[in-house]
């Protein structure tokens, strides 16, 4: 698998598809989710508004993103209540999110769920999680072992979360050895200062 950090954000990621997250119970969107409602000149909170999108757990919305943003395709999976939102919570919708993203037949994916203080989750961590369960999920899906390995996932939320990102890829990277070949790719300028850190 190929995973591509970036320092840009979100709605600058080229991509198939662009996975994302909103609550039921957050309005309005804030976050990535708020960002590429912006982008999308709030497709997202007129569909909630309709009530065509609601956040309840599992839901799954896909919308096309109109040249709006770089991904060809926004998922929009919905992530329950906040307060219900953990570590745990990903982990357990992650075979139900590696089915959607099997049938829909990604290649290549861009990971954008919510995370900060407010969520008792962050990015680093979130993203160590991510591909912990997609990994996981080879067990399920044996006869999708190639599509996963194969599957490039790029991750940007910023220059200000790159090295927490970064970091988190790495830890995954070092857990799941042998398991599941993983090959980071990023702007060699930050590799530079990456080495240079003590």
């Amino acid at each position: 698998m190929d995973i591509i950090i970036s320092k840009e954000s979100v709605d600058l990621q080229e991509s198939d598809l662009l996975l994302t997250g909103i609550f039921q119970d957050e309005r309005p969107l804030r976050g990535s989710v708020g960002w590429i409602d912006w982008r999308l000149n709030g497709m997202l909170s007129r569909l909630l508004i309709e009530n065509r999108l609601t956040g309840e757990w599992k839901e799954r919305t896909l919308i096309p993103s109109q040249g709006r943003i770089y991904s060809k395709l926004i998922l929009v999976l919905g992530l329950g209540k906040v307060k219900e939102y953990s570590y745990l919570s990903l982990r357990g919708a992650l075979p139900f999110i590696v089915e959607t993203l099997r049938n829909l037949k990604t290649t290549h994916l861009c990971l954008s769920l919510p995370y900060g203080v407010e969520y008792h989750v962050d990015c680093g961590k979130l993203t160590e999680v991510f591909l912990e369960g997609l990994t996981d999920s080879l067990d399920q899906f044996p006869s999708d072992s190639e599509w996963i390995k194969k599957l490039i996932l790029s991750l940007g939320e910023g220059e200000e979360h790159f090295f927490e990102i970064l970091y988190g890829v790495q830890t995954a990277k070092s857990i799941l050895e042998g398991r599941l070949p993983i090959r980071i790719l990023t702007p060699s300028e930050n590799i530079q200062q990456l080495s240079q850190k003590p």
